[in-house]
């Protein structure tokens, strides 16, 4: 009995992982639909983001006619194991199109991003794209940011600190989070693509946001914050048979 128990349990986990894929690669179609030859292209981070890189490496068409800008070494990576040829951020006066994933999204576009430790390069190549689009698997569309630990990037020197002037921050709103400094799996201390550490805070639920991110962007120590708000343009989101649209701008 619990021999075929476990053998059950694993089938359930095949075809939940086989279903949440089918649902990246949806949304990943659909973006790839949004680029166009000529485009000065963001690629973003993340394992949605991962499918559309693979796309365009099936593409000649797009991945030779357009420039391709990074947000991570992660995805730099990728996307030349993908023969798609990659520029320094520098090189670009601006972006047509930027296309990355997120960790969490609300109705109004706002975002928890940088569950891979890239949200200082994904909100510089952010800042410099015309339009800014989001995919998702439908479980990263929330009603209220904040089940996903808000991540924030700080600089090496007195981590706690920080974490010491962001908890006073948190607790302004009546926030209580659990602040972790980011490991890897070998014990180490987690680095950014820029040699920085990242702070995960666990809230449970945000409130306030835009408040919330100016203060803790301005705590010496800090370079920047997962909370992106106002910036996407739409969001795809996929889902098990099709994907769609959501407009924000």
């Amino acid at each position: 009995m619990l021999k075929i128990l476990i053998y059950e349990c694993f089938i359930w986990s095949n075809k939940f992982l086989m279903v949440t894929q089918q649902k990246k690669i949806n949304a990943a179609k659909l973006a790839i639909t949004k680029i166009t030859s000529g485009m000065n292209i963001g690629l973003g981070t993340g394992s949605t983001a991962n499918e559309l890189i693979k796309l365009l490496g099936d593409n000649p068409v797009l991945k030779d006619k357009c420039r391709f800008a990074c947000t991570s070494t992660q995805t730099e990576l990728l996307a030349k194991n993908n023969s798609i040829h990659i520029e320094e951020i520098d090189n670009f006066n601006y972006l047509d199109l930027t296309i990355d994933g997120a960790d969490e999204i609300d109705h109004n576009g706002n975002m928890i991003k940088g569950g891979g430790g890239a949200l200082l390069r994904e909100k510089m190549i952010a800042s410099i794209s015309k339009n800014y689009i989001i995919i998702v698997d439908e479980t990263k569309y929330v009603d209220k940011l904040g089940k996903f630990p808000l991540p924030v990037e700080i600089v090496k020197f007195g981590p706690k600190s920080t974490i010491t002037l962001l908890k006073n921050i948190f607790s302004e709103y009546d926030l209580y989070p659990e602040i972790k400094i980011r490991m890897n799996d070998n014990g180490s201390h987690f680095n950014t693509d820029g040699g920085n550490l990242v702070v995960d805070c666990y809230c449970a639920e945000l409130h306030s946001l835009n408040e919330i991110k100016t203060k803790i962007e301005s705590v010496p120590g800090v370079i920047t914050s997962g909370l992106f708000i106002n910036l996407a343009s739409s969001m795809i989101l996929g889902e098990k048979e099709k994907a769609s649209e959501v407009l924000f701008k």
